[in-house]
């Protein structure tokens, strides 16, 4: 028997009808793959959402009754053709597995497509903080896909009391080439974000150099400055003693200044031009 819910309250009620009273609330939003069984007479699986705002599918497995919570929208569903099914032991609970563990491998590959969209668009203006974004989606759904793929190497290893790869062994080996699959990729987004890093750094450094690069014309124009200032103003400061003025004519020390000023301006010009 297997039984698909949209309604969280109408699966904690037919889990309770089925004796289970496990705390389904707080599998609603984990962030983890978990799976566990209970007494062997059950198993609990909860698939985290990619989205924030998306509680998680959760799967109660077993000998007699299979039931399933999928948050809506409603998630499509692979269609098995039943030539492909073997009739063999937990064939219900293995069809359930199969069929929702591949629906959030597809809704984890949408997610991973807007990420690498979004990076892509970063190559053009790279800019960290939204680097970072995408790194930080990235690590998330990198964390779910490796558990997902561990979640489908135990199922091919027999681990699970109620799943029984030998019902459709084909379908749960193209399951599980898609989890690695999925990790492969998500691996891609990573050096993809690293580059980008790479290119945010060249940039920062390229913005540093022309801050410098100003920096140093500022700073030789006001040298340039307090130069043809200065030396003027100390041949007219000597000149401006009494006892000195008085060995010297008016019309020599204006002289004096204007040349100085000059050369000032001479040694102000070729200093620039070496800077500049």
């Amino acid at each position: 028997m297997i039984k698909k819910f949209t309604d969280f309250e109408k699966f904690k009620g037919a889990a309770k009808e089925h004796k289970i009273l496990s705390d389904l609330d707080s599998l609603i939003n984990l962030d983890i793959v978990f799976y566990e069984d209970y007494d062997e007479n059950y198993m609990i699986l909860s698939l985290p959402a990619v989205k924030k705002d998306r509680p998680n599918q959760i799967l109660i497995l077993s000998k007699n009754f299979n039931i399933a919570y999928i948050p809506p929208p409603d998630v499509k569903f692979k269609k098995l053709k039943l030539s492909k099914i073997k009739h063999k032991k937990y064939q219900a609970s293995t069809l359930l597995f199969y069929e929702v563990v591949s629906s959030a491998l597809n809704s984890y590959f949408s997610e991973l497509a807007s990420i690498k969209k979004e990076a892509h668009l970063l190559h053009d203006s790279p800019d960290i903080d939204k680097v970072e974004q995408v790194s930080k989606r990235n690590r998330e759904v990198r964390d779910i896909a490796e558990d997902v793929l561990r979640l489908c190497i135990e199922a091919e290893e027999e681990e699970f009391k109620y799943v029984n790869i030998d019902v459709i062994p084909y379908e749960f080996d193209i399951l599980l080439a898609r989890a690695r699959h999925l990790v492969d990729r998500i691996k891609g987004v990573r050096r993809e974000t690293d580059v980008l890093r790479t290119k945010c750094d060249i940039i920062e450094t390229r913005k540093l150099n022309k801050r410098i690069e100003l920096l140093t014309k500022i700073m030789a124009v006001l040298t340039v400055l307090s130069l043809i200032i200065s030396v003027p103003n100390t041949v007219a400061t000597v000149f401006g003693i009494p006892a000195v003025s008085e060995l010297f004519a008016f019309d020599l020390i204006i002289e004096l200044t204007i040349i100085s000023g000059i050369i000032a301006l001479i040694l102000s010009y070729i200093y620039v031009r070496g800077v500049l």
